[in-house]
């Protein structure tokens, strides 16, 4: 009896510390390991909580020759296309490569969202990841 008194004690210190040592995740990052996804060289990742999308971030993440102009979208069924164009690339891993969407929309279940990065000078599309709500 004494030992099992000892297990549980132990335990639930070990479940005390863990909360202390693990801050709390916010919706946002929680959200973002939730809806997040990688096509070829392009990951979308998407910010905010259930079906609500307070901001999405496209970016290249290999294949990013540069320097050179690209165009990166966002795409919803049930929205306007977003697009903003810049010149990135040549950093070797296409961590410069990166932009981020302020969306402010809530999505209905089945609902489609893509995101793209593409080369404008051969208008080559280098990834387009999509989610479904």
């Amino acid at each position: 009896m004494a030992r099992v008194r000892n297990l549980l004690g132990a335990i639930a210190a070990a479940a005390a510390l863990t909360g202390l040592v693990a801050p709390a995740a916010t919706a946002d990052e929680v959200h973002a390991l939730d809806k997040q996804k990688c096509a070829d060289n392009v990951c979308l990742i998407l910010f905010g909580s259930g079906y609500k999308v307070n901001k999405a971030t496209v970016q290249g993440i290999g294949g990013v020759q540069g320097p050179a102009e690209y165009q990166f979208g966002y795409y919803a069924e049930t929205g306007p296309t977003k697009t903003h164009e810049k010149i990135c690339g040549g950093s070797g891993d296409g961590s410069n490569c990166v932009h981020q969407f302020s969306i402010g929309a809530t999505y209905a279940k089945g609902i489609r969202v893509c995101g793209w990065v593409k080369r404008m000078d051969n208008q080559q599309i280098i990834g387009n990841p999509c989610i479904t709500f």
